[in-house]
């Protein structure tokens, strides 16, 4: 169950800059929703396509100058690179450029069995190979003990990088870096591919050529790093989509074919995210990245055809690779319902790819909008890879645990570790240990909405308007809009019921709205309920026909109490976990008439998803009726699929007396 949030743009200053801007009142809404609330920052949204001087970068020129030197020489250059997309289109960018300017150059990326930036072995391969001058891209900023070594083996090193600076720097010749301390440059958020693309600029002394060369594959880069979609990253993103329709670069126009998009055709970044990405990441997570670097290197159709093929069949591999893992966590929950009554879910399994679990991870906290953390065991150590909420920062509680890890890292929201195998249990005894310190309640995820949207105001030309704010992405999300009180008048199944299509009244209007979030069997709404839903707008276009397109992210009955729910969740995962005061736990006993209104609803439905917010509408709260649920459990009149929040009534055998209940008796005598 996601949280609910939904602006309220000031009205006095969408007018004021509405007037200045002369912008459609809808956009302006828009805008201020997001903090662009004056003409300046319109137009810089707008109309922004000039990067700052990128020597502006500390190191800048210090890196020009120790690259320039190396190629004059003749000496030997390796760009040493990272496994993930963003690793992947930075050192083909810089590796392609260098090779044209004639320097002898290679290239290294390591996979993820070598684990993340620089290591030894690698060093030592290359200062085997006669390596004089190693570039790091989208890492080296923490390499110390790496650079160290290096300067010890009598190479250089040039650090490019956009990671957070730890207080030390590693040794280098440059270390080019927009988040150091001593860094004057205005624009911070550029990914690892932004910051070479600059490098690209400065070596170059031309911004407009060295975009039209590589701002395809750098815009690659950007959106596949999940980085901030404003200002110099707009930019990239916005030119490099346009150029992309037309790329020249062989391996990347057979990607494209392959993933559905058709030379010519318009590329958005949602495209992008969903289609290109996840095919060049597949690479580092269930092969060689070394196959997504050949790909874009391809020099001929059939090869770069080949090439394309091999990283879709990886992604193939991934996707597959991924549903095991995450039938395997939820048949652990099944087994142990109260891995979801803790603040945050821990999953443990054996063999589990390391490359995948993150993508679980991201997957389990969309699916229970709650933190968890995905640990495989891999011998005597285990990897893990952490999701989570604004409620719980990632790095603070592994900070605190860090006496049972080897090794961890990562910022708020996402994170990884290492811990000894052995050591499991204790970290995770660690873990919710102290997230029943920090936090009061559950965590859930917080879907923003940019503000409420009115029945006049779902127009044709409005869904069209929303087109301007692209590229959408980190930082610029596709607009979300509530609609309040929509009328359910039709259901109907997509794609053999894989997904529905609701027909709604709202206001006085009919609209067809898709869910690609529900099944048609587990939709659990009926026509002629009355809901509120969260959803993105677009227009369709089909035969030579446009509508509006409503894309339904989330919904939930009109009226429903929030905060009474999630108060009543966190009571109920209070009272599994034994924290309840003995004084309150009388008032969770559920009385004759609170177990017969919930059966006779079950027995009326057969079958119940999103159970806990059809309950809500009889009055009884979620805390109250997960405890129903259990005594139902307990006497073997229904049952429930905690993985897919529903629950199913049970043939009965024989007269029940639920007032005999151990679960009703426990919570009586606790009270007592």
């Amino acid at each position: 169950m996601n949280k609910w949030k939904v602006n309220e743009p000031d009205r006095q200053i969408t007018d004021k800059l509405a007037k200045e801007t002369g912008l459609p009142a809808f956009i302006c809404r828009l805008l201020v929703s997001r903090g662009i609330t004056s003409r300046d920052e319109a137009d810089i949204f707008f109309n922004s396509s000039e990067f700052a001087d990128p020597f502006d970068i500390k190191d800048m020129d210090k890196a020009v100058n120790a690259i320039n030197a190396a190629v004059s020489d003749g000496e030997r250059i390796t760009i040493y690179g990272d496994y993930d997309c963003d690793g992947v289109t930075s050192t083909y960018m810089l590796f392609s450029y260098l090779e044209a300017l004639g320097a002898e150059v290679s290239w290294y990326i390591p996979t993820r069995d070598e684990g993340y930036g620089l290591n030894i072995p690698a060093i030592d391969l290359m200062k085997k190979q006669g390596t004089g001058l190693i570039i790091t891209v989208d890492n080296g900023i923490s390499a110390i003990a790496e650079a160290e070594h290096i300067r010890e083996l009598g190479m250089k090193l040039v650090i490019t990088d956009h990671h957070q600076v730890p207080e030390k720097l590693p040794f280098a010749e440059a270390v080019v870096n927009p988040h150091r301390p001593d860094d004057i440059s205005q624009y911070k958020h550029l990914a690892g591919c932004g910051v070479v693309l600059k490098l690209i600029m400065a070596m170059e002394g031309d911004c407009e050529s060295v975009m039209t060369q590589f701002a395809d594959i750098a815009a690659i880069g950007t959106v596949g790093d999940i980085v901030r979609l404003d200002g110099e990253n707009r930019i990239i993103v916005r030119e490099g989509l346009r150029l992309m329709e037309n790329t020249e670069n062989m391996g990347l126009n057979r990607l494209l074919i392959m993933s559905g998009i058709e030379p010519g055709t318009e590329i958005t970044s949602t495209k992008l995210a969903f289609s290109i990405v996840p095919r060049i990441n597949a690479a580092g997570r269930c092969g060689s990245p070394s196959a997504a670097m050949e790909m874009f290197l391809s020099s001929t159709m059939n090869t770069a055809a080949s090439k394309a093929l091999g990283l879709c069949e990886l992604n193939d591999l991934r996707k597959e690779t991924e549903k095991e893992i995450i039938a395997q966590t939820e048949e652990q929950i099944r087994r142990n319902p109260d891995l979801l009554n803790k603040r945050i879910l821990i999953v443990c399994g054996d063999g589990w790819k390391h490359g995948i679990i993150g993508i679980a991870s991201a997957k389990l906290l969309h699916k229970y909008g709650k933190p968890n953390i995905v640990i495989t065991r891999e011998g005597d150590t285990a990897r893990g890879s952490a999701r989570s909420t604004d409620d719980l920062p990632l790095y603070d509680l592994l900070d605190n645990c860090a006496d049972k890890l080897i090794r961890f890292g990562g910022h708020t929201k996402a994170a990884g570790l290492t811990v000894a195998s052995d050591m499991i249990e204790e970290f995770r005894e660690a873990v919710y240990a102290y997230c029943d310190e920090k936090l009061d309640g559950i965590c859930s995820e917080t879907l923003t909405a940019d503000m409420e949207i009115m029945p006049g105001e779902l127009t044709l030309d409005n869904a069209a308007l929303i087109e301007n704010l692209e590229p959408f992405g980190e930082g610029n999300q596709n607009p979300l809009f509530l609609l309040r009180e929509c009328l359910i008048t039709t259901k109907k199944p997509l794609k053999d019921g894989k997904y529905i299509s609701v027909g709604i009244r709202f206001g006085g209007s009919e609209h067809r709205a898709v869910h690609f979030g529900s099944t048609y069997d587990a939709f659990p709404y009926s026509e002629g309920d009355t809901v509120d839903i969260l959803a993105n707008i677009a227009v369709n276009e089909y035969n030579e026909r446009r509508n509006i397109n409503i894309l339904i992210k989330d919904m939930r009955y009109s009226g429903f109490r929030q905060d009474r729910y999630f108060a009543a969740r966190t009571a109920y995962e209070d009272y599994r976990c034994g924290r309840v005061e003995s004084r309150l736990l009388c008032r969770m006993a559920p009385d004759t008439d609170e177990l017969r209104r919930i059966y006779d609803i079950l027995r009326s439905t057969g079958c119940l998803s999103k159970a806990e917010i059809i309950a809500d509408r009889s009055g009884i709260n979620a805390c109250k009726f997960r405890i129903i649920l259990d005594v139902f459990e307990e006497f073997g009149l229904a049952e429930t699929d905690i993985t897919n929040d529903s629950v199913k009534l049970l043939p009965a055998r024989g007269k029940a007396d639920l007032n005999k209940s151990r679960v009703i008796a426990g919570l009586k005598n606790g009270a007592k």
